[in-house]
């Protein structure tokens, strides 16, 4: 999206400084909602649309691999420490002549 935005200050003489603030809005903040209850309501579904459409740009593919990697790891790391688990119980029974 690009946004040209020009200032042109006419007058007779010399001006004085100027401060000059410029307050831009985008998406559902631009969007002029009244009091009554009904358009109080679009305002959140917009809203609810809004959010769920950012989180659905969010979520590209770098991601999703990370998150596939990350899931790999730890099913290795658990697979792991349960074998390192029933190792353990087999040497404590065993200790305390409880299986051969």
């Amino acid at each position: 999206m690009t946004l040209e935005v020009c200032f042109e200050s006419k007058g007779t003489g010399q001006i004085p400084d100027q401060l000059v603030i410029l307050d831009m809005k985008h998406g559902v903040e631009a969007k002029n909602y009244g009091d009554c209850k009904k358009v109080k309501l679009q305002h959140l579904e917009d809203l609810s649309e809004s959010t769920v459409n950012d989180f659905m740009c969010d979520t590209n593919e770098s991601t999703n691999t990370w998150v596939l990697y990350f899931s790999i790891f730890s099913m290795f790391c658990l697979t792991g420490l349960a074998t390192w688990q029933v190792f353990h119980l087999q040497c404590f029974f065993k200790a305390k002549k409880l299986i051969k």
